[in-house]
């Protein structure tokens, strides 16, 4: 093919005419028109086919209130290096919106049974929404991905306030499953403060055993010591006095301390109270969150005349230029 032939593009008009541009998209109205109308058109039919979500939402607020144990002092560094855990829950609330999408929390909310309107009996999420696996436990996996995916958790670093929101199908199963969430949230929470104070009686009742040990002990020293010696009147011996009182005084107050805290901890590991404080539990929201018909109508309605508008501008600029260069790109007849 002769490449002599082929034209260069004129290069367009450094100036450009409005009234010529308004009058190329004038030209153009009735494509326009079609369209915008077009467009519109599927875009409602879209808005009604797209399935609809409701968005359900809780507010919480953790129990920030350290426990008992936390008020020992020097006793809660001596547990700490016991290995036993005896502080407050301060650095625990950070962790709520990991623990909130842990295994631990939403394998029983993934099993629980809704009242649903698919359904005339009450299922659980995995056969809500049909999941089929090979095997239970590929099965389980797909549905705890599931309901990880669509339960937003989101903390506020300030107020430590937790606002949790889920996407369903229905509106009353989206509530549903996030009170559920909620009350197996403080099930955790609360097993763990529990099982939290069960360690710490242990370790008061072990120290409690130990300390009287040492309370007898040094009581006994001290009643051998004035057996021996009705009268002391040395120096070596008014020392040796004064230390082994000494001895059974502070036995004494760490006896009587240990004491308290024993029937605190005690009262601690029976206890069944919240750990968290709901602001505002989920309801079933009044009105649906998606599909958004009015706001996917009219960004086709306005998205298409723009593009509508931008062709016709373009084609009026450049129409001429693009076909003669597509003209001169067709193969000649060789003589």
């Amino acid at each position: 093919m002769s490449t002599d032939n082929i034209t260069e593009l004129p290069e367009p008009e450094s100036s450009i005419d409005i009234f010529a541009l308004l009058g190329a998209v004038w030209s153009n109205r009735k494509m326009i028109i079609l369209v915008v109308t077009v467009s519109t058109l599927l875009s409602v039919g879209v808005s009604f086919i797209l399935p609809e979500s409701f968005l359900a939402t809780t507010v919480i607020l953790p129990e920030g209130d350290k426990s008992k144990m936390s008020s020992l002092g020097g006793l809660s560094d001596l547990a700490s290096l016991a290995g036993v855990n005896v502080g407050g829950d301060g650095s625990l609330i950070k962790l709520y919106p990991t623990i909130i999408k842990s295994e631990a929390v939403l394998k029983n909310v993934l099993y629980k049974k809704y009242q649903t309107k698919k359904f005339p009996q009450p299922v659980n999420l995995v056969e809500y929404w049909e999941i089929v696996a090979k095997t239970p436990e590929l099965q389980y996996e797909i549905g705890l991905n599931s309901l990880r995916e669509i339960l937003q958790v989101i903390m506020d670093a300030k107020t430590l306030v937790i606002t949790m929101s889920i996407s369903m199908p229905e509106p009353q199963l989206a509530a549903d499953i996030l009170n559920g969430t909620t009350a197996e949230l403080n099930n955790f929470l609360l097993d763990k403060k529990t099982t939290s104070a069960g360690n710490q009686r242990k370790f008061v009742e072990d120290r409690l055993v130990e300390v009287k040990q040492d309370l007898t002990e040094a009581e006994n020293a001290l009643k051998e010591f004035r057996e021996k010696n009705k009268q002391v009147l040395s120096p070596r011996l008014m020392l040796d006095q004064e230390r082994l009182i000494r001895d059974v005084q502070i036995n004494g107050v760490v006896y009587t301390e240990l004491r308290k805290q024993f029937e605190l901890v005690k009262i601690e590991e029976v206890k069944n109270i919240p750990v968290i404080n709901v602001l505002d539990p989920a309801r079933a929201p009044a009105t649906r969150d998606k599909p958004r018909k009015t706001s996917i109508v009219l960004s086709a309605f306005f998205l298409s005349i723009l593009f509508a508008v931008i062709f016709s501008v373009f084609q009026h600029q450049y129409g001429r230029q693009i076909s003669a260069f597509v003209t001169n790109l067709r193969p000649k007849d060789f003589k």
